[in-house]
């Protein structure tokens, strides 16, 4: 599928809610059990900042395609999920698929502008490069992510595409490491 995803947002005067630092925030795998809060986080910042240059037809086929149900299907799949949590807050989202393509990077909005889609990116890579990946990365990032995707070394291989109405970049990433 093409969709992507929240990296970055403009700074937000908001305090975490429990962690004294981007650090203190936990990361863990996704897990089945995780598909609500995905989604509904997901589909929070899509329509805030990603579907709104869509199509009605792209909107409503790429927020289906984030639904409960689908996410589920994702966490049971070729997807691994990293989930980072303040205290009960969700406040980041990443996947992966296939150990290549990062699939979502979503960062909550309290907690954007503060190093956390880095520190997630670099967990997501990280745990990939371990399971052979050799450093080679995909992503098709919203309009709206392509700079933050750029400032974590990814880099456009072709213009803005369309598909069933859904606007998305192809970028690719080469890690030394």
């Amino acid at each position: 599928m093409l969709f992507q995803a929240v990296c970055c947002g403009a700074p937000h005067n908001s305090t975490l809610a429990g962690a004294k630092s981007v650090g203190d925030i936990a990361i863990r795998r996704g897990t089945i059990e995780d598909a609500e809060r995905v989604s509904s986080l997901v589909t929070a910042l899509s329509e805030e900042f990603i579907v709104n240059e869509f199509t009605a037809d792209g909107r409503a086929h790429f927020l289906k395609e984030h639904s409960p149900a689908e996410v589920h299907q994702r966490l049971a799949g070729d997807f691994r999920f990293y989930l980072a949590e303040d205290g009960n807050d969700l406040a980041a989202v990443a996947a992966i698929r296939g150990n290549t393509h990062l699939y979502y990077l979503f960062v909550s909005k309290p907690y954007q502008r503060m190093g956390l889609a880095r520190r997630l990116w670099s967990r997501v890579k990280e745990e990939a490069m371990a399971q052979g990946n050799a450093g080679v990365f995909t992503i098709n990032a919203s309009n709206y992510a392509v700079a933050a995707y750029e400032r974590l070394g990814f880099r456009r291989t072709e213009p803005t595409q369309e598909k069933n109405g859904v606007l998305h970049n192809p970028m690719r990433l080469v890690s030394a490491g």
